[in-house]
């Protein structure tokens, strides 16, 4: 009896962490539900177009479209579906209520999110593996406010899921695909991710069929010969992509509306934004000085030296990036409702900056390539490896924006692939991802300004 009692504790122990941790961030998510809802009464920053093209929707005048608005009109479809149920079950006409949209994504976070990411976890049920994904903060922002973010970035995981996870059925893949065209409707970008999906079920299939231990090129050739007999499952991604092609004919360009501040640039540093972003959110993940360690041998020991001609080559490289694809949108310099703004004009453009941002992309490049290449919880080959950088490069550097959402999807597509080795990460990554959530809330409800061309319109501060 009392081995029993030694073998059950530590589960006992577990599970009741789990659980306090549920409680707390659900305790904390409807707190500051609460507060927006009593301080945030008006439209927020993109929320005026968002809002207004909603309600539009919800008075049946499908055919207006504010100009300004630069994504499709799926989260307008959903709200409007949204609001519509839930006027038929509450039996009142909810007059267009700004809070009963902005719900919309506190449901998708708290309730679908959770249900996606269940299905990526193997042995983690005790642990906080969906909890600390559905807490990461670029994200938590966003379950307040009426954006495309959260949906979209539900959407692509739902896909995701769906080809990650054996047998690939006909009936999974073609509803991957189609939740992938649903996810067009709210961001366009995730096109790109729907090539990244392919490569995982086209890479997983050669997986699935203990292949791992095969050289490069013989890899790249099983995975050319497994997309030709995998055709029928590729079909309807096809169909996507040849119908956001005539989208892109028809529309004249990727983005709807406000063309002008949306024009494609070759902005290449954003890859290193983004994966700073990447590193300084998971680092409970990663850290260890195992991997420090290897990062330095890795900087002058390994091939006998000739590692150091290697990196010097790549630091230059960075700054080279840095010095001619750093691209610096008037947005950026011009609105201080962002982090990035802050960012930007107190460390990135410091005049002495580059002595840390140099050696920092450097870094955070080789943890999230050697967390990757170390992944225990899905075996991953280069070729999904590769794919996954590719559509980082293809979704953000466009972009002239600095623009943390975009990083949403890399960010937790990285920590998809990857786990932490102990219960204590587990632990120790949701007291960091939910201090930040902390802080970050705290600054947007007790920081308050206003704009001298916007005069008693209370200004906050938001990723």
């Amino acid at each position: 009896m009392p081995l029993i009692v030694a073998d059950t504790a530590p589960v006992m122990v577990q599970l009741g962490l789990k659980y306090l941790a549920i409680i707390l961030f659900v305790i904390f998510a409807g707190y500051v539900r609460h507060l927006v809802t009593i301080y945030v009464q008006d439209p927020y920053i993109d929320e005026i177009f968002h809002l207004r093209q909603c309600q539009k929707y919800l008075d049946y005048k499908f055919y207006e479209w504010d100009d300004k608005i630069t994504t499709p009109p799926g989260l307008y479809l959903l709200g409007f579906i949204y609001s519509k149920v839930i006027e038929i079950l509450s039996f009142k006409q909810l007059n267009n209520n700004y809070e009963i949209l902005r719900s919309l994504n506190l449901v998708g976070g708290l309730f679908i999110l959770p249900i996606i990411v269940r299905t990526f976890k193997k042995s983690f049920d005790n642990q906080l593996w969906t909890i600390n994904l559905i807490s990461q903060p670029l994200l938590f922002t966003y379950y307040f406010l009426f954006y495309t973010d959260v949906w979209s970035t539900i959407l692509i995981l739902g896909s995701l899921s769906l080809v990650i996870n054996k047998p690939h059925t006909i009936g999974k893949v073609y509803l991957s695909a189609l939740l992938v065209f649903f996810s067009l409707w709210f961001r366009q970008t995730n096109i790109v991710w729907s090539a990244f999906i392919v490569s995982v079920l086209i890479d997983r299939s050669i997986l699935l069929k203990r292949n791992e231990h095969i050289n490069s090129i013989t890899r790249i050739i099983k995975f050319i010969i497994q997309t030709i007999k995998d055709w029928i499952k590729i079909i309807p991604f096809i169909i996507n992509f040849v119908l956001f092609i005539i989208f892109i004919k028809i529309n004249g360009g990727i983005t709807f509306g406000d063309k002008e501040n949306h024009e494609v640039n070759f902005h290449v540093v954003q890859v290193f934004y983004c994966f700073v972003f990447t590193i300084f959110f998971t680092w409970p993940v990663w850290l260890s000085s195992r991997i420090i360690i290897k990062y330095i041998k890795f900087l002058i020991i390994n091939n006998y030296g000739l590692n150091i001609v290697f990196n010097a080559l790549a630091l230059y490289i960075i700054k080279y990036i840095i010095d001619n694809f750093t691209v610096i949108h008037p947005f950026l310099l011009a609105d201080n409702r962002h982090y990035t703004f802050y960012i930007f004009k107190r460390l990135i453009s410091h005049k002495y900056s580059q002595f840390i941002t140099i050696p920092l992309y450097h870094f955070s490049s080789f943890i999230i390539v050697t967390a990757l290449l170390e992944s225990k919880r899905i075996k991953l080959s280069f070729i999904t490896i590769i794919s996954y950088f590719i559509a980082i490069l293809l979704t953000i550097v466009p972009s002239p924006l600095f623009e943390p959402r975009y990083y949403i999807l890399p960010v937790i597509i990285f920590r998809l692939f990857i786990s932490p080795g102990s219960r204590q990460r587990h632990f120790r990554e949701f007291l960091w991802l939910n201090t930040i959530n902390i802080i970050t809330a705290y600054i947007f409800f007790t920081y308050e300004f206003t704009w001298a061309s916007e005069p008693g319109i209370i200004q906050r501060i938001i990723w």
